[in-house]
């Protein structure tokens, strides 16, 4: 949204004038081929409720725009996978995309099952890095007891885990600590078990286009465990998973911290069946 409201196309000019029909911050619309609206919803605060209300809302919604449209024939369509590479296997270039999950967590006591409303709804993004910053979160030589620091530029790639519900930080340049540090904890039959640790903090300075201009809002995450696999044999690291716990504080005045959940994990490739 942020970039397509100073879009000067014709990708600009049409969610500028859905925008003046129906003038919803965020949210779901429908629009019909020539442009006019044909229904919106913007009831955000009920998509983490988790007995499905704001799903009926929304569906109640939109039903009245695909009633203004008229009789749809549903598309054949094979199914695909739109992210193939999202936390599996290599692309051709190199590249591999790390798979972030998030959550947030109201609850204090974690010793026990919480409750279903004590979760927050499941946050999806990635982090992609290149060949050689993949390269880089092993150490250069894997032996027991090796020690290794992940680059500082290569761990800052990581701030996406550092939004929940939103996309706050979106420039490795809001990061204002990082540590990823790796450790190998045995090589055994031509594997190397690593073990990482480290923490991650970052601020966003709000914008004039975000209504939040001049005023901050920050994220900090500690690593609760981060575990990988390198294969010997072909000098790479073929499994990564790490586990944080963060603390988020937004805009004052509602900049309480708020506690959530990140895993970040990656595998070369699944075991066969």
């Amino acid at each position: 949204m942020y970039k397509i409201r100073q879009d000067k196309g014709e990708a600009g000019d049409f969610w500028r004038s859905v925008q003046r029909q129906k003038p919803n911050y965020q949210g779901l619309w429908l629009v019909s081929p020539e442009g006019r609206v044909l229904a919106a919803h913007q009831d955000m605060n009920s998509m983490s409720d988790p007995r499905g209300r704001w799903a009926k809302t929304a569906l109640a919604d939109l039903e009245v725009g695909l009633k203004a449209f008229g009789p749809v024939t549903p598309r054949r369509v094979d199914k695909v996978q739109s992210l193939p590479h999202r936390g599996l296997g290599t692309q051709p270039d190199g590249r591999v995309t790390l798979a972030v999950t998030e959550r947030w967590v109201v609850v204090k006591d974690l010793s026990r099952d919480p409750p279903r409303d004590a979760l927050g709804a499941t946050v999806l993004d990635s982090i992609t890095l290149t060949a050689q910053e993949r390269k880089e979160l092993a150490p250069v030589e894997v032996k027991p007891g090796g020690e290794w620091s992940v680059p500082e530029a290569t761990a800052r790639k990581f701030f996406p885990l550092l939004s929940t519900s939103d996309t706050v930080f979106r420039d490795v340049k809001e990061v204002t600590s990082v540590r990823l540090s790796c450790r190998v904890e045995k090589v055994e039959g031509g594997v190397g078990y690593l073990a990482y640790e480290g923490e991650f903090a970052a601020t966003h300075i709000g914008t004039k286009n975000e209504g939040k201009e001049g005023k901050r809002c920050s994220s900090s995450a500690k690593l609760l465990g981060g575990v990988g696999i390198y294969d010997m044999k072909s000098g790479r690291l073929q499994a990564l998973t790490l586990v944080y716990d963060g603390r988020f504080r937004n805009y004052a005045p509602y900049d309480a911290p708020a506690r959530f959940g990140a895993v970040v994990e990656w595998v070369q490739q699944t075991a066969k069946r």
